[in-house]
């Protein structure tokens, strides 16, 4: 399967829809993490944490096949530059579902294990963008130290790559969230899982 496939099969196994494009990445980062694909999907340390120009390109051709369908909506709230903030919502459209049905039948052993992992991912306590965000940072951290870190050591490695330091509410919330998914015991003193 080509990182065109899981992405396309990971919105469908959310149902077919995903609120927000930082949301989407971390998503398909964890189904990455949970399935020993991340490698394939070409994630690299990025301002908001684990990004993927590949991941975001398979976005891009899933809406110019006209499978996916993105749809702005303004937030309500404005940045440092006095602009509104956006958020991007992702659909697939009949089409794209069926499509991904097809892929689901013709690849049977890998899509369950992306609706499995999708499924603890959608089960897990930490669901807004900006906390799976920290979830995902603290477990990139981990894997590139590879070892656990402890809240002291995780923020100044993220101040390094120009993250805001996590408070400890967002690092609980990270562990919380990676606790519920299986990934706990990567990031914390239990011991850390070697990169796949």
């Amino acid at each position: 399967m080509t990182t065109y496939d899981v992405v396309h099969l990971v919105i469908h196994a959310t149902g077919g829809t995903i609120q927000g494009r930082t949301k989407l990445q971390k998503v398909i980062y964890f189904v990455g993490v949970l399935t020993d694909r991340l490698k394939q999907l070409g994630y690299r340390a990025h301002y908001y944490g684990p990004y993927s120009s590949d991941v975001a390109g398979a976005i891009q051709e899933l809406r110019s096949l006209g499978f996916l369908e993105q749809r702005t909506t303004g937030v309500g709230t404005t940045d440092n530059f006095g602009f509104e903030v956006t958020r991007y919502d992702y659909t697939l459209t009949d089409e794209g579902k069926q499509v991904a049905a097809e892929k689901a039948a013709a690849h049977a052993v890998e899509w369950d294990r992306i609706r499995k992992a999708v499924t603890a991912i959608n089960a897990a306590p930490v669901q807004d963008y900006v906390r799976l965000a920290v979830a995902a940072k603290t477990h990139l951290l981990t894997q590139q130290a590879g070892s656990a870190l402890e809240p002291d050591a995780l923020k100044a490695k993220a101040q390094e790559h120009g993250w805001s330091a996590f408070t400890p509410e967002q690092y609980d919330d990270a562990i919380r969230f990676l606790t519920a998914v299986g990934l706990d015991r990567e990031t914390t003193a239990s011991g850390v899982r070697s990169p796949g």
